[in-house]
């Protein structure tokens, strides 16, 4: 009796247009969130590649004595593939300014640093605002597949109460 009394808000959510297709379509995207996240990784693992062999590089050429400032941050931030990898994704989710991490890794060299840019264009400017385009899409889609449903449901009541008056 109880866990009826509970479940009773949920029927008043069923009627919620809205809410259902908002609910629907954050069900129906974990399949393209899959995929973007598997992109997403490929994209940030490769340029963390080419960011920790830049680093390793500018480690192996300048000593710890000469500039040891320097080198610990670089050491720090670009030590291996992983820790380069989280620092990108800091860099594009805001966890870190990305011109922050640009001016530590251009002391293995400027070219670094625009591989870091590019790496930050290409995944905030294309990779996400197209997945949101895709995913915008596809909720105006399902809202018209939802009211084209919802007058078709009104159209078989309809004619059932018509039928009932006859």
């Amino acid at each position: 009796l109880r866990i009826g009394r509970l479940l009773r808000p949920l029927r008043t959510v069923a009627l919620l247009g809205e809410l259902r297709v908002i609910a629907t379509m954050i069900a129906s995207s974990f399949r393209a969130l899959f995929w973007l996240m598997c992109i997403v990784c490929c994209l940030t693992y490769c340029f963390a590649l080419v960011l920790t062999q830049g680093a390793a590089n500018y480690l192996s050429e300048v000593s710890f004595s000469s500039l040891p400032e320097e080198y610990a941050e670089v050491q720090q931030e670009f030590g291996s593939v992983l820790q380069t990898m989280y620092l990108l994704f800091l860099a594009m989710t805001g966890g870190r300014d990305w011109g922050e991490i640009s001016s530590v890794i251009a002391n293995a060299g400027w070219a670094y640093a625009a591989v870091l840019v590019c790496f930050v264009f290409i995944n905030l400017f294309s990779v996400l605002n197209i997945v949101t385009g895709i995913f915008v899409d596809g909720a105006i889609e399902l809202a018209r597949r939802d009211r084209a449903m919802m007058i078709e449901k009104q159209s078989v009541h309809r004619e059932a109460n018509r039928a009932h008056l006859i």
